[in-house]
């Protein structure tokens, strides 16, 4: 099993506009790409961190959903609000369980 997860810090003063996006983008790819993605947001440590995480059966698995995800044109631009909602974007990581 793999881990994919995404980060972005909320940008000064945009805490309610990017918790707000974080929820409908997570909505978003559960209805449009059968995602199951989960949204959270640091309570501890890094606060004003919204991190997406999902569980794969494998790598091959979420090759298969980005490279869907990538190529729709809408969610490229629902995208396109990060500039403004996130300092210097968003990063992803996946691990594998042990």
């Amino acid at each position: 099993m793999v881990r994919w997860t995404r980060s972005a810090r909320i940008a000064p003063g945009k805490d309610p506009q990017a918790i707000q996006w974080a929820k409908e983008m997570a909505e978003f790819l559960r209805k449009k790409h059968g995602s199951q993605v989960s949204v959270y947001m640091d309570c501890f440590g890094e606060v004003g961190t919204i991190r997406w995480f999902e569980d794969f059966e494998n790598l091959a698995a979420v090759e298969k959903l980005m490279q869907g995800v990538m190529a729709d044109q809408e969610f490229r631009q629902r995208e396109s609000q990060v500039a403004t909602l996130f300092q210097n974007g968003a990063f992803d990581t996946v691990m594998a369980t042990l």
